[in-house]
């Protein structure tokens, strides 16, 4: 067993999301595809997927443990590329045994990572409260799979599967690596209050399950906090690091904050596509720019000298940070607007090839950055 996972395992799952969501917008920018059909490959095959391939690194990483099962993790990704391709087409037909078809075999992948995850925590003797959280978010996964197939029989309201994953997969999630992520990143330690964070949202989701009202107001309260614990961040960085993570983390921060706002005051439509959009999508947007660049300098350190390894601030480009930031928002707002149009979608384009860029880059320029180094 490796004390670090193999690269490969993230790689492949971020590589299947990046080309999901360029075929998606693709397809909105051609002729945009049933409400469902985008919401789920979005939610389910891009943000979900490399969710669910940053914790096969982040947990053994942040719990100190090797991976257990490492052959696992491909059997995983396969069942997940079956299942969005199984959802995506079965709204896309009408048909919802194809649909749940497909639930069930993310389902199935779900059970398979956490069975992996749990086995790692399991073999740790200092795993951190970060992974613990991240580990436990799983069970909002499981939760949104199975609700979602509920749905497909008819005998639930769509928006409870809607509330499940959006607020207690990604906001226990969000929550939970956040505060990690900036303390690797930005410096600055306030790891402490992530516990209590995460908590609280896991709460307000479930309360927001029964009581949509009432639930959308903690997670009203709890996005204020989490937005006030980032100024606090702000204000105790040091100005000479990158600031891209902590302005990807603001805007999703601020797009929480309006997604529950909304939905507190009925407006639940808008809040899932301030929810989708900004909360979820300016986070994975954001931290796969650093997810990746960290994994590839943890394998090439390994394997070289560290002479030979550039900075991880030297692997990325903050003007491509900014400006993926920038078009992204920009898309986020005209498709609030003017929902499935093309124009929005062909700036979301501009964004992706942005953060093609950007990934590329890392691999492409780190020799000419070594060599201008030395």
């Amino acid at each position: 067993m490796q004390r670090v996972p193999p690269w490969q395992i993230p790689f492949a799952f971020f590589a299947t999301s990046i080309a999901t969501l360029g075929a998606a917008l693709l397809w909105a920018a051609i002729a945009p595809p049933p409400a469902f059909v985008l919401l789920h490959l979005l939610v389910l095959g891009v943000f979900a997927t490399t969710a669910m391939g940053a914790l096969y690194q982040f947990v053994p990483v942040v719990g100190m443990a090797p991976l257990r099962f490492s052959r696992l993790p491909y059997a995983h990704l396969a069942l997940a590329i079956a299942g969005t391709a199984l959802v995506a087409y079965g709204f896309d037909v009408t048909n919802l045994q194809i649909v749940l078809l497909g639930g069930a075999l993310h389902t199935a992948g779900a059970i398979l990572e956490l069975t992996v995850l749990l086995a790692t925590l399991r073999g740790s003797k200092n795993a951190g409260m970060p992974s613990r959280l991240a580990t436990a978010a799983f069970a909002w996964l499981l939760a949104t799979f199975a609700a979602g197939m509920v749905v497909a029989h008819g005998t639930l309201a769509p928006g409870v599967h809607g509330i499940i994953g959006l607020a207690g997969f990604f906001g226990t999630l969000i929550t939970a690596v956040t505060f990690r992520l900036l303390k690797m990143f930005e410096r600055v330690n306030v790891e402490t209050r992530a516990p209590l964070r995460a908590i609280f949202v896991t709460v307000s989701a479930l309360v927001t399950v029964f009581w949509p009202h009432v639930g959308a107001i903690l997670l009203a309260i709890a996005a204020a906090i989490f937005v006030a614990d980032l100024f606090v961040i702000a204000a105790k960085r040091n100005p000479a690091y990158q600031r891209e993570t902590l302005f990807y983390s603001l805007i999703s921060g601020f797009g929480g904050l309006f997604a529950a706002a909304g939905a507190a005051f009925g407006y639940w439509y808008e809040a899932i596509v301030l929810a989708v959009w900004f909360f979820t999508g300016c986070a994975v947007a954001g931290y796969i720019q650093r997810i990746v660049p960290f994994i590839w300098w943890i394998r090439r350190s390994h394997a070289e000298s560290p002479k030979n390894v550039p900075l991880l601030e030297q692997l990325t480009s903050p003007r491509l940070g900014v400006s993926i930031v920038l078009l992204w928002s920009a898309a986020g707002l005209w498709w609030f607007f003017a929902p499935f149009t093309r124009g929005p979608a062909i700036v979301a384009l501009c964004a992706y090839a942005a953060l093609l860029a950007q990934l590329s880059r890392i691999h492409l320029n780190a020799d000419r950055i070594v060599k201008a180094s030395n």
